[in-house]
């Protein structure tokens, strides 16, 4: 089992399923996940944090913060019951073309295709120009199995309200400040640190970029994932923020959808899948 996640960070997701879940999903099956970034400050952290929980190094890691280049910069193996996770981190280079993204993903599954592509909260959101995240998708799109499954989450146009009416406003007058405001749905936001970030949050353009790398046999959809609102404070307010999701993806099964639907949701997940969704029960 190979999984490719795209913008790993300090990999809080995939960790997560790693540690707590995978084995009780997969009980005899090696599994092999790629951890893609341009940051090595994430991925050194999670290294750090997977060998601190019993994950051994294959070799000696490689960590060049300023590289102008992508390269894999280690791998880390545990073994459970007689199967093996192993978990290798690939540093990428913004400024490289995602053709190279692909080649380096490809390289480091030992040159196979991905049965599981992924990508939370999400490194794609930060591409920009619609030309530039079209490729990502594409190149995304070809290193996964066309048995595999794409899972993207992204974030909507429920997400940032409070400052898409001023981006959109310095949009239509060329007030851009230098950021590579071009359409709808970029904006620049504030981080906790005081960074201006660029950011693109999603609307109907994701139906075409998933349409377009959806081939003969295969099915794309799109679900909720949470509504807007503040962080939660604590688990029953997830719940109650999952309920309104689940009600909300129930109404809107079996087809496109349009800008409202966008709007009802700070995050959505964009699904590639050889089996439809109504084939799941």
């Amino acid at each position: 089992m190979s999984v490719f996640d795209f913008g790993y960070g300090t990999g809080r997701v995939i960790n997560d399923w790693i540690q707590r879940h995978a084995r009780a999903q997969l009980p005899s099956c090696d599994l092999r996940v790629v951890a893609y970034d341009v940051s090595s400050i994430g991925l050194r952290q999670a290294y750090g944090r997977l060998c601190a929980a019993g994950y051994e190094p294959a070799e000696q890691a490689v960590w060049d913060p300023k590289a102008e280049r992508g390269y894999i910069a280690a791998s880390v193996t545990k073994r459970e019951a007689g199967a093996c996770t192993t978990v290798v981190f690939v540093h990428g280079c913004e400024h490289q073309s995602p053709s190279v993204m692909r080649e380096l993903a490809l390289a480091a599954n030992l040159g196979n295709p991905y049965l599981l592509t992924a990508s939370w909260y999400s490194g794609l959101g930060h591409v920009p120009g619609d030309g530039l995240r079209r490729e990502y998708f594409r190149q995304l799109g070809a290193l996964t199995s066309p048995l595999g499954e794409i899972i993207l989450c992204l974030s909507s146009t429920g997400d940032l309200v409070e400052i898409q009416p001023e981006w959109s406003r310095r949009l239509a007058i060329g007030e851009t400040n230098g950021f590579p405001i071009e359409r709808p749905g970029d904006l620049v936001y504030r981080t906790e640190l005081g960074q201006d970030n660029f950011y693109h949050i999603f609307d109907t353009e994701l139906n075409d970029y998933m349409a377009a790398i959806t081939g003969a046999g295969q099915y794309w959809w799109l679900e909720g994932i949470r509504y807007p609102g503040e962080e939660f404070e604590s688990r029953e307010a997830e719940q109650a923020n999952y309920r309104l999701v689940r009600h909300a993806n129930k109404r809107k099964r079996g087809r496109v959808w349009d800008t409202a639907d966008y709007q009802e949701f700070h995050t959505v997940a964009a699904f590639r899948s050889p089996i439809g969704p109504f084939s799941r029960g």
